[in-house]
């Protein structure tokens, strides 16, 4: 294998043998395998992708998709069907609570334990021994058999000792999501440490930030096949739609084949109307949309179209620069394929590390938009009131009508668009910041005397 890559899998599946009656595997291990009683089912098939040294690789897919499977081939636990898994270097793996941790043995023993198993010299344990019992911080149990630990201590020691020892290559499983916040954030922070000193990392996990916020690619496995692999990001949208297609069953993705986020709604325009049709012919003519867009960036089933978008600022003038606290107007021109009784659209700003930091549209907004047959067009005009720190964003558009499953959150894509803009976001050098993160929240500030009733109204609390 090339010295520049970690990990190599071509071609890799799993298959199953399904029997109905358990005689029936007897039946046939008695004949040989000559008597056929038992049907193949592929948990995972068709899976390749290479992951170089020191870059991270997010596995996303509902429940049953095949994560788990695919990451026990790639770790050895699990033996291929078919095609190869190709690992290099010193590889640790936290796929499943308290992995590799033996219950009748203290945490501070499983970390010699550990260290033996994995070759280390005599004393590396103890040379590490204080950085994992301080990051581990699960006090005197420490010293106390893991089979007394909760699901949450099994996880800090695991994480623990598997960081300290600073693999080449780090494979984890949903694993951290069993942790409290703080732990989490402890873990992201050396999970970057690790990552910016040439650690592989392969992560399956359901957690959107973390897909986003860590990994340079991702995967999304659907029923045991790889049906995108690209940027996080888009990954993570197409991941969310197959959580919430409708009962049509699985998604068409129209626009991937071819090549929802507001303070304010200003309109619901019929582009057949004559201020409509103004509305529509003014964002036609300040399209940002590319009719060559990358295929990645959008998906959908394609019954309702977004043709066009418009962004513009109070003046109506067409840009993607503001100041903090500015309003921007994003005017989308949709069109109906075929009849939606009821849709939606609705916007998204997302940051440059992938992380959605706002997300509304006409239904968290109440607002009503009419049924639409083959052809209708409408124009919906969004207000946003752009309170977030400087920086770059980029803007989503999705159209969607609910899924049918009583989920008032379900929604069934039939056209969603990621990566357009920049959104610029400036603020003078020389004036102090209106406020620090993210975003700005509603907030007051008010100072009275410590009284009596007061300091001890404060002290009661803390």
């Amino acid at each position: 294998m090339d010295e520049d890559w970690a990990v190599r899998c071509e071609s890799i599946g799993k298959r199953f043998k399904l029997y109905n009656n358990p005689w029936h595997r007897i039946a046939e291990w008695s004949t040989l395998n000559s008597l056929q009683l038992h049907r193949d089912f592929w948990a995972v098939r068709g899976v390749s992708f290479g992951l170089r040294r020191g870059e991270c690789l997010g596995v996303v897919g509902r429940n049953g998709s095949g994560k788990s499977t695919l990451l026990k081939m790639v770790t050895g636990v699990s033996i291929p069907s078919e095609g190869t898994a190709t690992l290099s270097g010193r590889v640790l793996s936290l796929i499943e609570l308290g992995a590799g941790l033996n219950k009748d043995l203290t945490g501070r023993q499983n970390v010699h334990n550990m260290a033996r198993l994995l070759n280390f010299p005599p004393d590396f344990a103890k040379s590490k021994m204080e950085e994992i019992e301080s990051f581990a911080d699960v006090g005197a149990f420490f010293d106390r058999p893991v089979r007394s630990y909760s699901s949450g201590m099994t996880v800090r020691v695991t994480f623990s000792i598997f960081a300290a020892f600073e693999p080449e290559v780090l494979i984890v499983d949903e694993a951290l999501s069993v942790g409290d916040i703080f732990f989490v954030q402890k873990c992201t922070r050396r999970i970057r440490e690790m990552l910016d000193n040439g650690t592989t990392l392969l992560l399956a996990s359901h957690d959107a930030g973390a897909i986003t916020n860590l990994c340079d690619r991702a995967i999304l496995l659907e029923q045991g096949t790889v049906t995108f692999q690209g940027e996080p990001v888009d990954a993570i949208a197409r991941y969310h739609a197959a959580l919430r297609k409708g009962p049509s069953g699985k998604i068409r993705d129209k626009w991937a084949r071819q090549e929802d986020p507001t303070e304010a709604i200003e309109s619901v325009q019929p582009a057949d109307t004559r201020r409509g049709a103004r509305l529509a012919q003014r964002v036609l003519d300040a399209n940002t949309l590319d009719d060559n867009i990358q295929a990645e960036r959008r998906h959908g089933e394609g019954s309702l179209r977004i043709t066009a978008c418009q962004i513009c600022d109070d003046q109506e003038r067409n840009t993607t620069i503001v100041s903090i606290g500015d309003t921007l107007h994003v005017r989308v021109l949709v069109e109906a394929i075929e009849s939606i009784a009821k849709p939606r659209v609705g916007i998204r700003l997302i940051d440059r590390f992938g992380t959605q930091v706002f997300g509304q549209g006409t239904l968290q907004q109440a607002t009503e938009v009419p049924a639409l047959g083959p052809g209708d067009r409408l124009v919906i005009t969004f207000q946003v009131e752009l309170q977030l720190k400087p920086g770059e964003y980029t803007l989503g558009i999705s159209a969607s009508e609910p899924d049918g499953t009583g989920d008032p959150n379900g929604a069934l894509f039939h056209d969603h668009i990621n990566g357009l803009g920049p959104v610029r976001v400036n603020h003078p050098a020389h004036q102090p910041l209106p406020f620090f993160g993210t975003a700005r929240l509603p907030m007051s500030v008010a100072c009275e005397p410590a009284g009596r009733a007061t300091q001890a109204r404060v002290e009661a609390s803390s």
